[in-house]
């Protein structure tokens, strides 16, 4: 991959990142709102809001988010599975998809849809949800962080088989 696409790729994955925390920071702006106030109306108006972001942003967020930093990882130096650092983005961006894909979407419509009963809603709900998007904030950045710093160095496959072995030989 040459430099410029390098480059391209890494605007791309910024911007996604960036734009992906900021989508969960305001829906966390959104459900701390919901918290504090008993007007059913503005609790129901902030859903349908957060219902927006969910449709529009958090799984196709999560997608680019994802496919650039595979993308990057796949052409430069640093690799997917080289650094300690670029693995355990890997996994936090691949459960930040599952999450994204597979519960918190269907939590924000479930909130939304009861929000618009106009009925008090279940204080699990509102708990629930905001910090599940919590969680999500301090894992992205917690992978921006990881990217700055680049913590622990390289990872060692062919030392780790060696121990693996080493270890099972000293217990038979």
């Amino acid at each position: 991959m040459g430099r410029r696409v390098r480059r391209v790729w890494m605007v791309l994955h910024i911007i996604s990142s960036v734009g992906w925390l900021g989508t969960i920071l305001a829906a966390i702006a959104l459900s701390a709102a919901s918290l504090t106030t008993d007007d059913l109306d503005r609790v129901n108006s902030l859903y349908v809001a957060m219902e927006v972001l969910a449709d529009a942003f958090f799984l196709p967020g999560t997608a680019l988010l994802v496919i650039t930093g595979v993308v990057l990882g796949l052409g430069t130096k640093w690799g997917l599975a080289k650094w300690w650092w670029v693995f355990v983005k890997l996994i936090v961006g691949l459960a930040l998809f599952a999450a994204g894909a597979f519960n918190l979407r269907f939590a924000v419509y479930n909130a939304a849809d009861k929000a618009g009963e106009l009925q008090p809603l279940e204080s699990s709900v509102d708990v629930s949800l905001f910090g599940m998007l919590c969680v999500m904030a301090g894992l992205g950045i917690f992978a921006a962080l990881l990217s700055v710093l680049k913590p622990w160095g390289r990872i060692n496959w062919r030392r780790n088989a060696t121990t693996r072995r080493e270890v099972q030989e000293s217990t038979v």
